[in-house]
């Protein structure tokens, strides 16, 4: 009752508010922070989203607020679901959850992972170095790689006398940080979708891969993070918050009744699904490159085929899995590939918002006012480290990663565009500029969602593991917070000039000299 009276409150004073705050700062922020009170109080991203929207709705109507319902459908939700970008988003989320729902019912993981610990001379280190292995082989998903590692992997972590709340860490770090970096995943589309929304008033040709590409050099949490895990597991480095949980006792009904799969059920359908979709950018070019040429393939991933390569060629791997997908198993084929779509209905849902927003946010001219704020006394340089802050606070406050993109980057990126206009900042600066600010989003996003209890990966790396979340979260608390302190690092060296891989590679060394002495000094 008390959250349903905030949240009629906060929209009475959407229509109240133009009246003592004409057009200005508070005004055009007000949707964000509508958007981010009910998700912190509701922990509900999809609904604090859509009270962004009907906020904005409110505010831009205001003098009439009877035409703000049709307003928030007619200009705000149904242009979202306009373009090739978003249409392919949709559809393509859809079809590669279904492929990972074949992939993980399939239990070819399963045989993977307890053949690479078999006969260890190391069963601990083996066991989480094949857990990061399989990690990095779920690329695909986020959600799923937590749910199927965690699962596959408890058994065996119990055997092995590996805590659980030490499996959840490897689990969690190599779920949401693979799945940001990784150029094909249910993720890409919805990053390659804001990306594309963000920059619609950009100077310069916008082409959403290319930038992808050129922000992961700048996304130095999740790079750190995915080079912190096998460091730390090799050097057998454990911070106090995780060294005193204990392994559990072998459970024995862990054990599964069916029959073991075979490696290739996991692997060809990957194979085909990377395969798939590279084939499909030089072919649905328009008009079609070259594949034998480096140039054919620049201009291939410049283009606009992105959102027809990326459902052709989930088309073609979900094909392969459904047709390798073994018999036996305890659910069907048809089953496997309609949950897994199933479970990714809510971030779809999440995603329209998203978009949504970023045009009420369009409307009310946020970015405008954002980069006003900014250009008085902070310089354009600094804005990458800052935004990565943000999206820490932001998705630690209200435990998701996806809302915390969708609520940021529409923001960040016009305020960056304005922002840097205002100073002057030359057309090459720029274009080295605005990918960094899409990686301090990702990484951010990631970062605050590692330490926040609300997180749904979290308590599912947590679950899947067998731990408590309020364990996993504070024996992962170090690591992540060592990533994220390094990560800054990395940040101020690019706002002193340093190019982004550079300054990421800097701050990795740095990373890896502090994790040896902090382990000999435990030692």
């Amino acid at each position: 009752m008390k959250k349903a009276i905030i949240l009629i409150i906060l929209l009475g004073l959407s229509v109240l508010l133009p009246v003592f705050d004409p057009p200005g700062f508070i005004t055009a922020l007000w949707p964000a922070l509508c958007a981010l009170t009910v998700i912190v109080i509701t922990r509900q991203a999809a609904l604090g989203l859509g009270s962004g929207v009907v906020a904005g709705a409110l505010l831009i109507h205001h003098e009439n607020p009877a035409g703000a319902p049709r307003a928030i459908f007619a200009d705000y939700i149904f242009p979202s679901l306009d373009g090739s970008w978003h249409v392919g988003a949709i559809v393509f989320t859809l079809l590669l959850g279904g492929f990972a729902g074949l992939l993980e019912k399939s239990g070819g993981f399963d045989t993977i992972l307890a053949r690479l610990v078999s006969k260890a001379k190391s069963p601990e280190k083996r066991l989480l170095g094949s857990v990061y292995l399989i990690g990095l082989l779920c690329f695909f998903d986020g959600l799923a790689n937590s749910l199927l590692t965690g699962r596959i992997a408890r058994p065996l972590a119990d055997k092995t006398g590996v805590s659980r709340e030490r499996l959840a860490w490897v689990v969690d770090s190599t779920s949401s940080p693979v799945a940001c970096v990784a150029f094909i995943s249910t993720w890409i589309a919805t990053q390659l979708s804001l990306i594309q929304q963000g920059l619609e008033d950009a100077p310069f040709a916008v082409e959403p891969y290319s930038l992808y590409f050129q922000s992961i050099p700048a996304n130095p949490y999740c790079l750190l993070t995915l080079v912190l895990v096998p460091l730390a597991v090799f050097l057998n480095y454990q911070p106090q918050a995780m060294s005193h949980y204990l392994p559990h006792k072998p459970d024995e009904s862990d054990g599964t009744e069916q029959q073991e799969a075979s490696p290739k059920h996991a692997v060809i359908p990957l194979l085909a699904l990377v395969v798939g979709i590279f084939a499909a950018f030089p072919l649905l070019s328009s008009p079609m490159t070259n594949p034998l040429s480096a140039a054919g393939w620049r201009e291939a991933f410049s283009g606009d085929a992105g959102p027809y390569a990326l459902v052709a060629g989930s088309l073609f791997g979900l094909a392969v899995a459904w047709a390798m997908y073994p018999k036996g198993r305890n659910v069907s084929a048809s089953g496997a590939a309609y949950h897994g779509a199933a479970n990714l209905l809510p971030a779809l849902i999440i995603l329209i918002l998203a978009w949504s927003l970023g045009n009420v946010f369009s409307s009310l001219g946020a970015g405008e006012q954002l980069a006003a704020v900014l250009s008085d006394g902070f310089r354009v340089q600094w804005l990458p480290l800052a935004v990565f802050g943000a999206g820490a606070l932001m998705a630690f406050a209200t435990g998701s990663s996806w809302g915390t993109m969708g609520l940021l980057m529409p923001l960040a990126l016009p305020a960056t565009l304005v922002a840097a206009t205002s100073a002057q900042i030359p057309p090459d600066e720029l274009a080295t500029l605005i990918p960094m600010i899409i990686g301090a989003v990702f990484g951010g996003a990631v970062f605050g969602d590692h330490c926040s209890p609300f997180s749904d990966t979290t308590i599912v790396s947590a679950i899947a593991s067998g731990c408590e979340p309020t364990a996993h979260i504070h024996s992962q608390l170090p690591f992540a917070a060592i990533a994220a302190g390094f990560a800054a690092v990395s940040y101020a060296l690019m706002a002193g000039g340093i190019q982004a891989g550079l300054a990421t590679g800097i701050a990795a060394l740095l990373m890896c000299g502090a994790v040896v002495v902090l382990t000999k000094r435990r030692s």
